[in-house]
């Protein structure tokens, strides 16, 4: 498949004339990164727009120490790099790919180009942002407010709404335990703990990285 076909199945670009993809897509560089290789590092200067075409990558910060908080999941279809896009300034998080990964890069003088030129990807764009701004204060709220029990139920909540064909059904958690564990600010360790603590309270039924919710009131509890 061309990069003009991949694009055009991104839903930020839905609405746009085939001209106008077409020339993102003659300007779009795509690149296979392997599991675990790194994308963008924090502090570099990139002046571009990047969307993930195939497998899915994670966003996150770390510390001097090796410590890291993942802030965000890309799956695929979805764009990221917003914030530098649009800006001349370092970009100021990590991203490396979970899983092998296609992801197109574009120029972002051509991405400026277009958003100038069709209002209605500003809208998306603008949509896209406002999405991520509030899974941003519901993570700070997260990490600040809540217990780590509290957050691995929420987290598993969030997850069977996203990827269980409907409630009650198991779901493929998206990311290993070690990397649930970054998202929900804790250690591998404690995590299967509290996993497993929710399987003896017959809340939820864990094999792997197979779930299902066996009583969401009991979980709700849990995260409330």
């Amino acid at each position: 498949m061309g990069n003009f076909e991949q694009l055009r199945q991104i839903s930020l670009f839905t609405d746009l004339d085939d001209d106008a993809v077409r020339a993102l897509a003659d300007r779009a560089h795509m690149k296979t990164f392997a599991a675990g290789e790194r994308i963008i590092s924090q502090s570099d200067n990139i002046q571009a727009f990047f969307i993930v075409q195939s497998g899915r990558v994670k966003i996150f910060r770390s510390t001097p120490e090796g410590r890291e908080q993942i802030l965000y999941l890309v799956e695929k279809g979805q764009p990221f790099c917003f914030c530098t896009a649009f800006a001349d300034r370092p970009y100021p998080v990590n991203v490396t790919a979970l899983e092998k990964s296609l992801v197109a890069k574009i120029p972002a003088p051509d991405m400026e180009d277009l958003a100038r030129r069709e209002p209605l990807l500003l809208l998306k764009i603008m949509q896209t942002l406002a999405g991520r701004l509030l899974d941003a204060m519901n993570l700070v709220e997260s990490l600040a407010l809540h217990g780590t029990r509290e957050r691995v139920a929420s987290f598993l909540l969030h997850a069977e709404s996203c990827f269980s064909p409907k409630p009650g059904d198991s779901f493929t958690l998206p990311v290993s335990h070690r990397e649930l564990a970054k998202i929900v600010g804790t250690s591998p360790e404690t995590l299967s703990r509290i996993i497993q603590k929710f399987n003896r309270e017959q809340t939820i039924s864990a094999s792997g990285k197979t779930i299902q919710i066996l009583d969401r009131n009991g979980l709700s509890l849990a995260d409330s």
